[in-house]
């Protein structure tokens, strides 16, 4: 706290403080240990659009530094020799139109000083840059092939005295996979995301052409070079039906081009390859084999030699956690995919692992199995990298708090000590509710964890009313990081209760799949104990309950309410309302039902109804808000547009919040205004119905 704020009165937060946020992710530490590079992001209300730009700050303590200018910079990777940063940026022309038209290029900083210059030229933009370990060449994946590339090819020229033939806009459909949430145009334009690799020095005078060396109607990802650059790790799903399953393999490729050699035979997502210091192993994480089913399972450890001469072995099967995942929030830039990081002498691999509402570093020796929890606390790491000597951690963490910051440690977690405070100046100022952890017995006795918050101003001996808030997966777990729904709405006077039920991740694989074939069983009975954990504090007012959710909590919050009339105001956010037509809407649903209900709808449409909230619409007396996103392919705004219909026609209290240019991501990285906006609709439905 700072002198000039160690005397004044603190406020309750505010809905519209988010937009003076600083939200920090991807840390990287420069091969001499001595600096971390990170990304700072931050909300443009003028744009009402974001910008990120790259920071670097000592790891021994001081003040941080900006490196980039741009308005959009992102994953910084220092070179081998720490003389150089390589980083994506998209740059315009410095007019709106020229930045919407600009496509994400790899740029490179001298860090000795001059301005960052452009390496790449990819038609469809550049990502996922990863430094060859001789520091000469820049692997990185780019889109080839869709829409552009084929009108290119097609070529639309008339000829003289010939008038330009209309393209036609029809689309012609022939994948089941055609559309995806977060991306507006429809996947047959999109083309197919495949690996490049750029000499550094050819692009010394301006950006150049780089090599292809993976292609296909399939997408690679995630490239991991070897240690003496001959190859080069990747993953991809090349399945013949890779359409209607979620089976990614890992893969080898020669870095100057050739067939690509597959490693794996999973039944399930395998994902960030990361070479063994000596070049001879790759550890991954992936799912157990024999069932189709693991993707919302827990994740294991794996290793396998990097020339194929033996399957994979699961090297932490019998720790029955997840080795991947976090928590959580509402104030985070993104997710980024975490690879496993290895220690320089080969025995051990350093992954995050989700735990009770918490996230957590843990070192696992690759020949035993053992697992050590090596960054520990009440709070969620998000990334973390290590240190080329391996002797320091750096990682951003969040807690119920503090949105996140950057923090380093020895690789044995002692020594820590936090290198931001990106938001210390708002939040000194700020009167925010500290949640209580509660434990409580579910169904069956189930231990289930939960969190109670008192509202802001808090006064002994009066009652308040308490929203209960679910959050969606079903595996996903809230807990110990900041989320401003939850303080925006204590601010305003309301207690919250959020828990993570059976079907939530942080426990054992049981756990998270306790709920598959039964939402609303179990799961349901689950929540409802935790709101009776709630009552039996005196300060919880039992006939002002209110229940909020989204995605599968908008499923959840419309089957709370068509099953007890205990609550007295809704809000269902991105709802699944209908798991038949959530079937062939969602951008997910063909792959979905079979792995969440373990059918299709020809075969059991009765069940599929059974669990369907819509099912028991005509039960709904708690006035309900549906807020949905117009461009929400995860679950589809026809599912929020049925439930408003059928309430309507019921005669029921129910207003319907559509939020044009919105996917499903809205209340995480939508438009600020309309994060806003959403907020304050929420605030004010609860406020209608809840207050005195």
């Amino acid at each position: 706290m700072t002198a000039e704020t160690a005397g004044a009165t603190k406020r309750p937060i505010t809905i519209e403080d988010p937009t003076a946020l600083k939200f920090i992710a991807d840390p990287q530490i420069s091969p001499d240990g001595a600096r971390v590079a990170y990304v700072v992001t931050t909300m443009d209300v003028d744009e009402d659009t974001y910008r990120s730009q790259i920071w670097v700050v000592p790891t021994a303590g001081g003040e941080p530094a900006r490196y980039t200018g741009g308005k959009n910079d992102s994953s910084p990777r220092w070179s081998p020799d720490g003389a150089r940063l390589a980083f994506v940026s998209k740059r315009g022309d410095g007019t709106k139109e020229g930045e919407k038209k600009a496509k994400p290029q790899i740029w490179l900083l001298d860090l000795d000083g001059g301005e960052a210059r452009q390496l790449t030229k990819a038609k469809n933009g550049a990502s996922d840059p990863a430094w060859s370990p001789d520091g000469a060449r820049l692997a990185f994946l780019a889109r080839v092939g869709g829409k552009d590339d084929a009108e290119e090819a097609e070529g639309d020229e008339a000829k003289d005295g010939e008038k330009a033939k209309k393209k036609s806009d029809v689309k012609v459909i022939t994948k089941i996979r055609y559309k995806a949430n977060g991306i507006h145009h429809l996947l047959v334009d999109e083309g197919y995301k495949h690996l490049f690799v750029l000499d550094v020095a050819a692009a010394a005078d301006g950006p150049a052409d780089a090599r292809q060396i993976t292609d296909g109607e399939w997408d690679d990802a995630t490239p991991a070079w070897s240690p003496d650059g001959a190859t080069i790790a990747f993953c991809s799903n090349r399945t013949p039906d890779r359409d209607l399953n979620n089976h990614t393999d890992l893969w080898v490729v020669p870095a100057e081009g050739g067939e690509p050699r597959k490693l794996t035979e999973s039944r399930g997502p395998s994902g960030t390859p990361a070479f063994s210091p000596d070049g001879r192993t790759i550890a991954y994480l992936g799912h157990v084999n024999p069932e189709p089913y693991r993707r919302y399972a827990n994740a294991n450890l794996w290793v396998v030699p990097a020339d194929g001469g033996a399957p994979p072995r699961n090297v932490t099967g019998d720790f029955d956690r997840s080795l991947s995942g976090g928590v959580g929030s509402d104030t985070r830039a993104g997710g980024l995919a975490q690879s496993p990081r290895w220690t320089p002498d080969g025995r051990g691999v350093y992954t995050l692992l989700a735990e009770r509402g918490m996230a957590h570093i843990y070192r696992t020796d690759v020949v035993s199995g053992d697992v050590t929890r090596i960054v520990d606390g009440e709070r969620g790491v998000m990334n973390f990298t290590l240190s080329a000597d391996g002797r320091t951690i750096a990682f951003t963490a969040t807690d119920m708090l503090n949105p996140g910051d950057l923090y380093v440690c020895d690789a044995d977690g002692g020594g820590e000590r936090r290198l931001t405070r990106l938001n210390a100046a708002l939040f000194d100022r700020l009167d925010l509710s500290a949640p209580e952890h509660i434990v409580y017995a579910g169904v069956d006795g189930w231990e289930i964890d939960g969190w109670l918050m008192k509202p802001v101003g808090f006064e002994a001996g009066k009652k308040y009313p308490l929203i209960l808030e679910i959050h969606g997966g079903p595996a996903s777990q809230y807990g110990y990081s900041f989320f401003h729904e939850f303080q925006g709405l204590a601010a305003a006077g309301y207690g919250v209760l959020f828990t993570n039920p059976r079907g939530s991740t942080g426990k054992t694989a049981g756990f998270t799949t306790a709920n598959r074939s039964r939402w609303g069983e179990e799961d349901y009975g689950d929540i409802m104990a935790g709101v009776d954990e709630a009552l039996k504090r005196d300060w919880v007012d039992a006939d002002r309950l209110g229940v909020a959710g989204g995605s599968f909590g908008g499923f959840m919050t419309n089957w709370v309410v068509g099953h007890t009339d205990r609550f007295k105001a809704a809000v269902t956010m991105r709802c699944v309302s209908n798991l038949v037509s959530f079937f062939g809407t969602s951008d997910i649903g063909f792959t979905f039902l079979d792995m969440q209900f373990e059918t299709e709808p020809w075969d059991d449409v009765e069940k599929l109804l059974k669990y369907s909230p819509i099912t028991y619409v005509k039960n709904i007396t708690t006035p309900l808000l549906i807020l949905h996103s117009e461009e929400d392919y995860r679950c589809p705004i026809e599912q929020g547009e049925q439930m408003f219909i059928a309430l309507k026609k019921l005669g029921r209290d129910v207003e319907f919040v559509r939020f044009p240019d919105e996917n499903h991501d809205l209340s995480r990285n939508g438009k600020p205004a309309h994060r806003i906006e959403r907020l304050q609709h929420i605030v004010r439905w609860f406020d209608k119905y809840l207050q005195d």
